[in-house]
């Protein structure tokens, strides 16, 4: 009646896959997957701490800190996008 419950991997792993799809990091080596698992973990508790701040009302100089490093944030999966992009043409080149 009811499906399955599911574990607590199977909840990561699909966390995981949001975050990689938001950031469009498919291409991304697996190796560093471990590195973006808990750089997603940690940002899901940011998530928590920038919505306490909205509803605490904290002062406004605070909440554009916390804005300015969530663009830095952002700003930092592109660049990592690009150069996982560009390392995997530089191998390529290298190949021929």
């Amino acid at each position: 009646m009811f499906g399955a419950k599911e574990t607590k991997e199977e909840k990561q792993d699909k966390e995981l896959q949001k975050f990689m799809e938001r950031y469009q990091l498919d291409e991304i080596d697996h190796k560093d997957l471990i590195v973006i698992k808990k750089i997603a973990a940690d940002l899901a508790g940011n998530g928590f701490l920038k919505a306490g701040m909205a509803l605490s009302f904290a002062r406004a100089e605070e909440q554009a800190k916390v804005t300015y490093l969530s663009a830095l944030v952002e700003q930092n999966w592109l660049i990592m996008r690009q150069l996982n992009r560009l390392n995997s043409n530089l191998e390529k080149m290298n190949q021929k």
